[in-house]
């Protein structure tokens, strides 16, 4: 079976941006039996915090973000960026806020804050992945 997984990278190689500060993700697919994995895009997308800061991180008719959520209200920076990793499993980030966490929750997205190399982190999720099944297999 495979997945995806979409990183916040600065270069590629390392799991080391902030989910709010990224203006691209970097986006793997992964064999979860094999565990190899191969980079098949970079994704761009706007960066929901700029200058530090992040804003319209709650859905409200004045976010100035555009767009709206399923249920008519505007949707925030955290949503839009949440919808286009719609396809994506995990989301790996040095950093996420409470925010973002229940924007991808939507998407039944799970993220992981975790710096490290990208391969040692793909490789993690896809243990943890394992165990789970296996785990579920024996029941």
């Amino acid at each position: 079976m495979k997945y995806k997984i979409a990183v916040a990278s600065s270069d590629g190689k390392n799991v080391d941006s902030h989910f709010g500060h990224v203006d691209s993700f970097w986006i793997f697919e992964v064999n979860e039996e094999t565990g190899s994995f191969e980079d098949i895009e970079e994704r761009s997308i706007t960066p929901a915090c700029s200058g530090g800061a992040c804003s319209g991180t709650q859905n409200s008719k004045d976010s100035g973000c555009g767009g709206r959520n399923g249920e008519g209200e505007h949707a925030s920076p955290m949503d839009d960026i949440a919808a286009a990793l719609s396809d994506v499993d995990y989301v790996l980030v040095a950093r996420i806020g409470p925010h973002a966490i229940r924007a991808l929750a939507k998407y039944k997205i799970t993220a992981y804050d975790i710096v490290l190399p990208i391969d040692e982190a793909i490789g993690k999720i896809n243990d943890f992945r394992k165990k789970i099944s296996e785990r579920k297999s024996k029941k």
